[in-house]
């Protein structure tokens, strides 16, 4: 199969490149090992946030006399419910995602994908089968990974 562009990572730089392309009516394909949304999305940005509202609730319900209101019983957190949230907003977020893939004709392409000479990229699945596509033009938009610091594990 060949694409007019194929995108290397489905993060924040990936996922918006694709649909406006696909908007300017190009043929898109995505290749993602992970889920829609990359690390940001999934693992980072978005779950940090989710996780930093609820502690700010928590705050808000622990203070709440500040703001004149009085809450009757013990206000303690629920971790549980508070990743379940976490994961939810997450998830979500990535379904949104699926939606415009859906709605903008792009195609996901699952797995691992490495450049190779003359306009292709090679994607192995999850169970090491390897597709060759090509394409006209292609977007890196792999993202980046936490680092670990030596004196800070």
């Amino acid at each position: 199969m060949k694409y007019d562009i194929i995108v290397l990572g489905s993060g924040p730089g990936g996922y918006v490149a694709a649909i406006r392309a696909a908007q300017l009516g190009k043929k898109i394909a995505v290749v993602e090992k992970e889920e829609l949304g990359g690390v940001c999305l999934n693992w980072g940005c978005i779950p940090t946030k989710a996780l930093l509202k609820s502690a700010e609730v928590f705050r808000y319900a622990k203070n709440a006399s500040d703001f004149g209101v009085k809450i009757d019983g013990d206000v303690s957190p629920d971790f549980e419910g508070i990743i379940k949230r976490s994961r939810e907003v997450a998830g979500n977020m990535s379904k949104g995602i699926q939606f415009l893939f859906k709605k903008n004709k792009i195609d996901h392409i699952n797995g691992f994908g490495v450049l190779k000479p003359g306009k292709k990229i090679e994607v192995t699945d999850d169970k090491d089968k390897k597709t060759e596509y090509g394409f006209d033009q292609v977007i890196i938009a792999t993202g980046a990974r936490s680092r670990e610091l030596p004196n800070l594990k």
